[in-house]
């Protein structure tokens, strides 16, 4: 199957799109730190470490990446920038950030209209350094948001890998579904459901790869028993028991790009009390769903939920807000949440996920990536949300 990616052109009208809104603001130049950003602005993904990555960008739309020498082919080789510049090793003789304050010079920055989405470089690993006020003599511009604003609206081409991400989810999620057994461990049933499915995308999608990090590609898991009772609970590897409520995720990555499947599963017969909070999740993520329509504030989309689960009696029971947007991270801006003052926007992907949980039952959690589209929103992960299709083991 054809493999949907960004497009060299995409990426140099972002670029363009970012130095548009320098000159409305009055700068000279851009410092991009944050890993995401530099990768959609530029195709150029990698593992952060403590060795700074900058890239700049010029008002008129001149780019420099400034990068360590092991990162020297992958940089040229995978952007479209104006130069890669190159410094040998962190923390080095010469400070990496001296290369970035070296491009400001070239690109005839000055101080006062020199903006950054971080004062400096993002620390990982270790890394110490000055911050990009200590170099320049005065703090940058909060630029932030030039970058931001252009990644909640998703193109067309992000939308094609989303969509695609979502597909090879579903098809890895079944899969791992269907592998589920009492007496195994968690990892026993979906470490193969999750290795069969990436070998299939190596197989259906020729020059296929995973972009960003140490991604292999498909993710299919999911987390058992009393843990699911904490939204972030860890695999136990206990063994898979009956009664058991299983909380899973699956997602899959398209040049970078990702979705969220998640579905709440019951180990045998549901007791009373797993399907009343069951239905009661179901009920608060299609509340969700039904509200998500371009013009509705983000935070309206929380408040008809909570408005539902004070109904339900299961206020007390909500550890976290509905949602988040997702592409290039699994968690994006903006939120599904009461404090956010977002309007949604056609092109905007979410997931949608209110979560109940009981600390003596279990956590009961779907999860969907939903576009928002001209008039209303889709689901794009096509997978069962009823209790019927949902009960597992043997």
């Amino acid at each position: 199957m054809p493999v949907p990616y960004i497009s060299r052109a995409e990426y140099d009208l972002r670029r363009e799109s970012v130095a548009a809104g320098m000159q409305a603001a009055g700068l000279d130049v851009l410092c991009v730190f944050y890993p995401a950003r530099v990768a959609y602005l530029t195709g150029f993904h990698h593992i952060p470490t403590e060795r700074p990555i900058a890239l700049v960008i010029g008002s008129s739309g001149q780019s420099s990446l400034v990068v360590p020498a092991v990162e020297k082919e992958h940089a040229e080789s995978s952007t479209s920038v104006d130069q890669v510049r190159i410094y040998f090793e962190y923390p080095g003789a010469e400070h990496p950030m001296e290369s970035v304050v070296g491009v400001l010079t070239e690109m005839n920055a000055r101080p006062e209209r020199t903006g950054a989405d971080h004062d400096g470089y993002v620390p990982y690993w270790g890394y110490r350094g000055p911050r990009l006020s200590d170099l320049v003599g005065v703090e940058p511009v909060d630029a932030e948001l030039l970058v931001e604003s252009l990644r909640r609206v998703k193109s067309k081409a992000e939308l094609e890998c989303i969509q695609l991400s979502c597909d090879w989810a579903a098809r890895a999620h079944r899969r791992m579904q269907g592998a589920i057994q009492t007496g195994k461990t968690e990892m026993e049933c979906y470490t193969p459901a999750a290795i069969e499915t990436l070998f299939e995308m190596v197989r259906e999608m020729p020059g296929w790869r995973p972009r960003g990090g140490d991604d292999t590609g498909i993710t299919a898991m999911f987390v058992g028993g009393r843990e699911t009772a904490m939204p972030h609970g860890f695999v136990k590897g206990h063994g898979i028991q009956g009664g058991d409520v299983l909380v899973s995720g699956a997602a899959a990555n398209i040049d970078g790009y990702r979705s969220e499947l998640e579905r709440t599963m019951i180990v045998g017969e549901p007791s009373p009390e797993q399907k009343r909070a069951f239905e009661a999740m179901l009920a608060l993520q299609s509340r969700a769903i039904e509200v998500m329509a371009p013009g509705v504030p983000a935070g309206e989309v929380e408040l008809a939920t909570v408005r539902l689960a004070q109904e339900l009696g299961v206020t007390e029971n909500l550890r976290h807000h509905v949602g988040h947007s997702i592409g290039l991270e699994g968690h994006e801006a903006p939120f599904l949440d009461r404090g956010d003052d977002a309007i949604l926007e056609p092109g905007m992907v979410f997931t949608v996920e209110p979560g109940v949980y009981i600390k003596e039952l279990g956590g009961f959690r779907h999860s969907d990536t939903v576009v928002i589209t001209e008039d209303g929103c889709r689901v794009m992960t096509d997978y069962p949300r009823g209790l019927e299709d949902l009960i597992v083991g043997s």
